[in-house]
């Protein structure tokens, strides 16, 4: 299976080396790279001519390609149709992959099972074995789990693989959103066709995220909740929109309230945002079938690990 490596970069120069380092230590064979760089000023390029010279000398495809700026789903869904390879695997450029045999276990997870669509990594701080909290996105005790593999319902975007067919197939990434859940969009689509997603913990990728980068936690609760909103009105059949937006809308409300004593004005922005987009964007439903919405959720919290 030839394997693809898809990569955005926008000025992150440092770490971007070593991002590419640990790609161009893979042992595994056939295997292409797609760097994709958003106009970059400091000395990303130079890192990206020299990271390919060194892939190149050591039998791995590498292209680099320049692109406008976009949202993390569209520069995926862009990087896909530049890949030939059967499996798509995508790392952030803030990233590394933690084992120089870490494509060979995802091909051979892939080899094993031909319903699998998505192979998720355990993603860690750093130089550490602690899971990145943010990158842990799966409604089970990160302490009991994080080191067991599982079927699940959805991915985290830091490090994942996904079958091109599968990718496709479910329509690719919804480019109109532009970063944050853009995985469950995808992977709600994938259970819907009745491909498996699951968590590997053997598949480490080591998270060097800058802190000032962050968001705060108000801004990422509201671009959550109006993506989420968003998601719920495009995938859920109609009934269950309805009352999963207001589910939704009251959990986040709720946590916010107990984590910052007050309900942050950006929460009640963030839902008339969703219902401006929807509107304004004039935004299309593909809702789901039940069967898919009942796996779905049962993946949530049940299952054993496998």
């Amino acid at each position: 299976m030839k394997v693809s490596v898809l990569i955005h970069n926008l000025n992150r120069a440092q770490i971007l080396e070593h991002c590419l380092a640990s790609v161009a230590a893979q042992t595994y064979r056939p295997l292409e790279v797609i760097i994709l760089d958003a106009g970059s000023t400091d000395e990303s390029l130079k890192i990206i001519d020299q990271s390919s010279h060194i892939m190149l000398s050591r039998g791995i495809e590498a292209k680099s390609i320049s692109c406008p700026p976009m949202g993390v789903a569209a520069s995926r869904n862009f990087a896909a149709k530049q890949a030939s390879g059967e499996l798509l695997c995508a790392i952030d450029n803030d990233a590394t992959l933690a084992f120089s045999d870490s494509i060979d276990r995802i091909t051979r997870l892939f080899q094993s099972n031909d319903h699998l669509a998505v192979v998720s990594a355990r993603i860690v701080s750093g130089d550490t074995d602690d899971i990145d909290p943010p990158t842990w996105v799966y409604r089970r005790s990160q302490k009991k789990w994080s080191d067991k593999q599982f079927k699940t319902f959805t991915f985290t975007g830091g490090g994942f693989c996904v079958r091109a067919k599968a990718f496709w197939e479910a329509g690719g990434f919804w480019d109109h959103l532009r970063y944050s859940r853009e995985e469950e969009e995808l992977a709600l689509a994938l259970v819907d066709k009745g491909w498996d997603l699951l968590y590997c913990p053997k598949v480490v990728v080591r998270h060097y995220p800058n802190p000032r980068e962050r968001t705060n936690i108000i801004e990422r609760r509201s671009v959550e909740l109006r993506n989420g909103l968003l998601i719920f009105w495009r995938r859920l059949p109609l009934p269950l929109a309805f009352t999963a937006s207001s589910v939704r809308i009251c959990t986040v409300s709720l946590k916010m309230l107990i984590s910052e004593r007050k309900l942050p004005s950006a929460l009640i922005r963030a839902i008339a945002e969703a219902v401006t987009e929807w509107r304004e964007s004039n935004l299309k439903r593909i809702p789901v079938s039940f069967g898919a919405i009942c796996k779905y959720f049962s993946l949530h919290f049940g299952g054993e690990a496998c």
